[in-house]
């Protein structure tokens, strides 16, 4: 199944007929915020009585009644059953074993001055016993026994940064939460990527939120980009083909639930479609444990980096680092500002350092 989105339900229904053939089924239509029409079709016939999809069973897994764009799945409209399943059962059963706690917590020997002074700076930021263990084991291989030092020292021992390569070939698709920060870091990056000499071709999928098709045309028309709607998967392939992009191509994507298979397999289809590598964009602030949900939840479909955004709008920042490391995650970017023009900071243990000590939540700024 698959979602189409147009100015008049006549154009809208065309498309779904050009992707699917005449023998496309309408099972729904809604008009979105924007004004739009969004048309849900098959190209397999319709069931007589379509049974809702099972929920996930998670704490938190509820969701609330919000637009979410082409991504979001009402019971019995999903992009794909099959590949919806398969991912229920198996992401999400691994996702559901991490909520329940089957990890064991690694002890602080609280009575060691530097495990102490450790604990007091990442304590509150909600590291976690289990991360600031392997921070500490990380800064005792600091040269200097420096507080900063050892710090710089912890975090490059304990993460990999890996700053974005761009390649034409393979796009760059920006995945995550609602209110995560997609959209202007897809901008920011574009803004580098112009700012160094290249080319960089915006496209979005995030069509159905309410403004986000003016905020991505504002961005692209400032920074000199091109820029594209997406309706489907299938219109990725056609505008690179049309439009054959010599520099960046970044992919904007829907706020999606990591407890929603449908929504993790349509999110899977856009990335397969043109062999995105999907990059998980996460706010520094938030609960540990959610944040770890979304970065266990996103490895299935191939995320292995990860931009840590809104520096500059919390004090505790450790919920997206301690998702990193139980993801598995390389840190790429960071962003600590919302000018466009100031783009992303290419992830590095200093700058990490240097915003542990200088917002320790115990201090007044």
């Amino acid at each position: 199944m698959m979602k189409f989105i147009a100015s008049d339900l006549e154009a809208a229904k065309t498309k779904a007929r050009r992707a699917l053939g005449d023998q496309a089924v309408f099972l729904s239509v809604r008009e979105l915020p924007s004004g739009d029409f969004e048309v849900t079709a098959s190209d397999k016939p319709a069931p007589s009585t379509p049974s809702p999809a099972p929920k996930a069973q998670f704490a938190g897994a509820a969701r609330d009644a919000v637009d979410e764009g082409p991504f979001k799945m009402s019971a019995g409209a999903r992009l794909n059953e099959s590949v919806e399943q398969r991912f229920s059962e198996d992401a999400l059963s691994k996702l559901s074993g991490s909520l329940t706690g089957g990890k064991t917590t690694k002890k602080l020997d609280m009575s060691d001055v530097h495990v102490r002074a450790m604990a007091d700076i990442l304590g509150p930021h909600g590291f976690g016993d289990d991360l600031i263990a392997a921070m500490i084991a990380g800064a005792r291989r600091s040269p200097i026994d420096e507080e900063l030092y050892r710090l710089e020292t912890a975090f490059r021992e304990t993460y990999t940064f890996a700053p974005l390569q761009f390649s034409p070939t393979t796009p760059i698709m920006l995945v995550g939460p609602t209110g995560a920060g997609k959209t202007s870091s897809a901008a920011k990056l574009a803004a580098s990527v112009i700012g160094h000499g290249n080319t960089a071709m915006m496209m979005t999928a995030d069509t159905g939120r309410a403004g986000a098709i003016e905020q991505i045309k504002s961005y692209s028309h400032a920074l000199g980009a091109d820029y594209f709607l997406i309706d489907s998967p299938l219109d990725i392939d056609k505008i690179l083909r049309a439009h054959r992009p010599s520099g960046a191509v970044i992919l904007d994507t829907p706020g999606v639930s990591p407890y929603d298979g449908g929504d993790i397999a349509a999110l899977q289809s856009y990335q397969q479609e043109c062999g995105a590598e999907p990059v998980l964009v996460l706010p520094a602030g938030g609960d540990p444990a959610e944040h770890a949900d979304w970065a266990n939840a996103f490895k299935e479909i191939g995320v292995r980096r990860c931009i840590i955004t809104k520096f500059d709008a919390t004090k505790r920042v450790g919920a997206a680092l301690y998702a990193a490391h139980v993801g598995d995650l390389s840190l790429a970017h960071f962003s600590e500002t919302a000018f466009i023009s100031e783009g992303l900071i290419d992830a590095n243990p200093e700058f990490l350092a240097r915003r542990m000590i200088a917002s320790r939540p115990g201090r007044i700024s």
